[in-house]
């Protein structure tokens, strides 16, 4: 391996203290490639000289590289993808409205299907030693398509608003340790932690984290007057219908390839999208489920992508709420779930197994655990013990927000459940109607998002008082023990913590979390440099299309 000198900072200073024990660990074989890229590159060493020193090819695909052949100009792609409310962008909850912002927004930092982070709109970062202070140089030159420089003025604004006593927004919980924006100058910023925390430039990747102009108020509708920085500017928006963003040819990097873009909302029937992609109607499909796997397979024209993803479902109990108050009866639950049968029948396999915590084996900080064998014998104990010796009955709530697979998760659930006596009613209603009480039912079937690290869905999900803390779980322990492995560097050391956080979690039975999905999608074969990505990540302005 070349020498520990030859590796290079983001801004040109010294590397942080930790990457010399990140290479002797490295080089004796105590941590693998992968966790030493990772953790480098949070800590400000830039992916090539990291990459450099360990012998090994950049990992993941450039969201920005150039396509290997020579990309045709022009040209408008239809995209089939949900149209969704985006007057705030950093109040919106679902991936597909980020889908259409990320054409005209952008963010400090990005994340590649591998988990490394990279600059983007922020050139360099560098950590204190203690991981408390955050120094960040913004790239020069980006202009917003008013014309305007973007400054660090701009980056203060939004943080700032995220983080506000009256904000709305999840990034308020997600940044909660943020004592301190700091403007240092118009092209550097500096941000002060209550906290020690590693992952704050992957942090900044998350799909509510687009940086909007500093003249964005709240309430203002972002669709009425859409300044950005990103390489295409909205011209027309119409919620449940269609969006088009159209070329900036004064894009602070290449101009796109394409000239337009249209997205158009064709409802929630995938096998209406297939057959508008056959039809030549649509070139891009935002999703397609394992129910359409098969057709989508036998489509001519059409090409199916597909890759590992942390996307999962989980069936939530209410811990303040009767019978699920109960640990017992959360537990008894828990213990008579079959997640390999979920994973086989549900989702086809297409899959990795799930351990009810929310932390996935292709996460960095995953540690794993024994393996909890199902026991029914031992749930009607537990139910006995907590009262309900000749069963219980409760309902769980789907909404099939992502397809019918959810549904068929849960049946398999309640097949489960009832050998115990726990005879489970269940409730199938609209997605529509599902979101206004997904965090307020007793019991129900939730969808989550692809996030680079555990610890992202950690915080907003399970820590007490978070935004998305849907099953209203309070255990100051386990924020203990997630506050001590956000600041751990040694990734051994932060395995070891992060086993506590999982153990936590599962031994309070919060949840039963059968699977991590992959993720598919469909194009047509016109479309080149698209890439599939597990967080959903689409950069499209190296897309474009054959004739």
């Amino acid at each position: 391996m070349p020498h520990l000198d030859e590796l290079k900072t983001l801004d040109g200073t010294a590397p942080h203290p930790a990457v010399n024990a990140l290479c002797n660990q490295v080089k004796s074989g105590e941590i693998n490639r992968r966790q030493f890229l990772r953790t480098a590159v949070l800590l400000g060493v830039t992916v090539a000289s990291a990459s450099t020193f360990i012998g090994s090819a950049l990992l993941g695909d450039s969201a920005f590289a150039a396509d290997a052949q020579s990309p045709r100009q022009g040209g408008s792609l239809r995209f089939a993808c949900a149209i969704q409310e985006i007057q705030d962008p950093m109040l919106i909850t679902w991936i597909e409205a980020s889908n259409l912002l990320r054409n005209s927004l952008e963010f400090l930092t990005w994340v590649d299907a591998d988990n490394i982070t990279h600059p983007y709109l922020a050139e360099s970062w560098s950590p204190s030693e203690d991981l408390k202070t955050w120094t960040f140089n913004l790239r020069q030159g980006v202009k917003w398509s008013n014309g305007d420089e973007f400054t660090s003025d701009d980056v203060e604004h939004n943080l700032n608003r995220w983080i506000a006593a009256d904000s709305k927004s999840v990034n308020r919980t997600a940044f909660q340790d943020i004592a301190a924006v700091e403007k240092v100058s118009p092209y550097q910023f500096r941000l002060v932690l209550k906290r020690p925390i590693l992952a704050i430039p992957e942090m900044l990747s998350a799909f509510t984290c687009t940086l909007v102009h500093r003249s964005f108020k709240n309430g203002d509708d972002w669709t009425k007057n859409p300044i950005g920085t990103g390489p295409f500017k909205l011209v027309s928006f119409a919620v449940n219908k269609q969006a088009t963003f159209a070329k900036r040819a004064d894009y602070w990097r290449k101009p796109a390839n394409l000239d337009e873009l249209r997205y158009v909302d064709m409802g929630t029937d995938i096998s209406t999208h297939l057959a508008a992609l056959q039809a030549g109607q649509v070139d891009v499909l935002y999703r397609v489920t394992v129910a359409e796997l098969d057709l989508a397979k036998r489509l001519p024209g059409a090409q199916l992508l597909s890759c590992k993803s942390a996307q999962t479902v989980v069936m939530r109990m209410a811990c303040d709420q009767k019978p699920f108050s109960d640990v017992r009866v959360r537990k008894a639950v828990a213990l008579c779930a079959d997640n390999a049968q979920m994973l086989k029948i549900a989702y086809r396999g297409m899959g990795t197994l799930g351990e009810d915590h929310h932390v996935a084996p292709s996460h960095p900080e995953y540690a794993p655990l024994p393996k909890r064998e199902r026991d029914v014998a031992g749930a009607k104990k537990l139910l006995a013990e907590a009262g309900f010796a000749n069963g219980l009955d409760i309902d769980l709530i789907v909404g099939n927000t992502q397809g019918r697979y959810e549904q068929d998760t849960a049946q398999i659930l309640q097949q489960n459940c009832l050998e115990a006596g726990i005879r489970i009613n269940l409730k199938v209603i609209p997605a529509t109607q599902y979101w206004p009480i997904w965090d307020k039912a007793a019991f129900s079937l939730t969808y989550w998002a692809h996030r680079p690290l555990g610890v992202m869905s950690l915080e907003l999900a399970y820590r007490s008082g978070a935004a998305w803390n849907e099953s209203h779980y309070s255990n100051p322990a386990f924020d203990a023990a997630l506050d001590k492995a956000m600041g751990i560097i040694d990734p051994k050391q932060r395995a070891a913590a992060m086993q506590e956080v999982e153990r936590i979690l599962q031994d309070d039975a919060v949840m039963v979390q059968p699977f991590w999905a992959d993720k598919f999608t469909a194009t047509s074969k016109k479309v080149q440099g698209f890439k599939v990505h597990p967080s959903d990540f689409y950069p499209m302005d190296e897309v474009w299309l054959s004739a």
